[in-house]
């Protein structure tokens, strides 16, 4: 539902999705088949889900924030969750979100959403000056 309304924005917008927090890791690690950077450009923004299996969303925030290659440490993130719960708001924030969205439950809410979201991060978002990749570095 989201790549759907990703491209009635628009903006230009490539979305990446990966089906949980290990691979979402594996990803930005460039780990094996994400390993070709053409095909699996760095992310300028982070869309988290905080319910995805093997790792949650609390999880690879911690990682992404405190462990993950430096150059991805600054990358902005937009955490959506069904969850309105204070802690996981607060949690969320303590462990390096940039916002936190919680999904509407009706449809039409839903999508408005989404494309203000894209809207928001293609055309009005200034994005970190992290170090370049390892693999971009001249030698």
């Amino acid at each position: 539902m989201l790549e759907m309304e990703f491209r009635r924005v628009p903006a230009h917008i490539r979305l990446v999705a990966v089906s949980d927090g290990k691979e979402a890791m594996q990803y930005l690690r460039k780990d094996a088949k994400y390993d070709d950077a053409s095909h699996y450009p760095d992310p300028d923004v982070v869309l988290l889900d905080l319910k995805m299996p093997r790792i949650n969303g609390f999880e690879f925030l911690q990682w992404l924030r405190s462990e993950s290659p430096a150059h991805y440490r600054f990358i902005p993130v937009v955490v959506m969750s069904s969850s309105a719960l204070r802690q996981d708001i607060d949690r969320a924030y303590a462990l390096g979100a940039n916002s936190y969205l919680v999904k509407p439950v009706q449809w039409k809410l839903f999508q408005e959403r989404i494309q203000a979201l894209g809207i928001y991060c293609a055309e009005h978002v200034e994005k970190p000056d992290h170090p370049p990749h390892p693999a971009e570095t001249p030698k």
